[in-house]
């Protein structure tokens, strides 16, 4: 049996804040009456005709408004925690966003939830593309030596406060 030529990523201290971060929220009072607030309660029948003991939960997709079963919908922030347009800034701004108003939150159905990600994915991938290039463009129409040592220092302080961001 071959093995995989994947390698296990190395631990991101970052990544792991802001899962713990997100798992928090997830359990938080405001989700919790967000979800109450678009829930209703539909009859279960058994088998054998009868009705069971426990009636099945759904909740309203804000986008579609479909009735979808509680195992296929999710709370989502309306206003992105990480801006598309700007990335990841500070941990203050991460969590002001992340614990937000109820105002910023709603139900919505994992096929909605699917496309928005999708979305705002494409907007951060432009946006990362649009970064590299100018800073490539600003690399090579620049041969003076001390600006040169003033971009280095830059990207030091960049790849620096990215892998705090990680």
């Amino acid at each position: 049996m071959a093995k995989s030529s994947k390698k296990k990523p190395k631990y991101n201290q970052n990544s792991a804040i802001r899962s713990a971060l997100r798992r928090t929220f997830s359990r938080s009072p405001i989700v919790r009456e967000v979800l109450m607030s678009g829930r209703r309660e539909v009859p279960k029948y058994c088998k054998d005709g009868t009705r069971a003991k426990k009636d099945s939960v759904q909740y309203k997709c804000n986008v579609c408004n479909k009735w979808v079963g509680s195992t296929k919908c999710e709370v989502d922030h309306i206003k992105p925690v990480i801006d598309n347009e700007i990335g990841f800034q500070t941990w203050e701004i991460f969590i002001a966003r992340l614990f937000c108003n109820i105002l910023n939150l709603q139900i919505i159905c994992s096929d909605c939830h699917d496309k928005k990600t999708t979305a705002e994915r494409e907007i951060a991938k432009v946006r990362r593309k649009r970064e590299k290039d100018q800073e490539a463009q600003f690399n090579d129409s620049s041969n003076d030596p001390s600006l040169q040592a003033t971009l280095a220092l830059g990207r030091r302080h960049r790849r620096s406060s990215q892998l705090l961001r990680r």
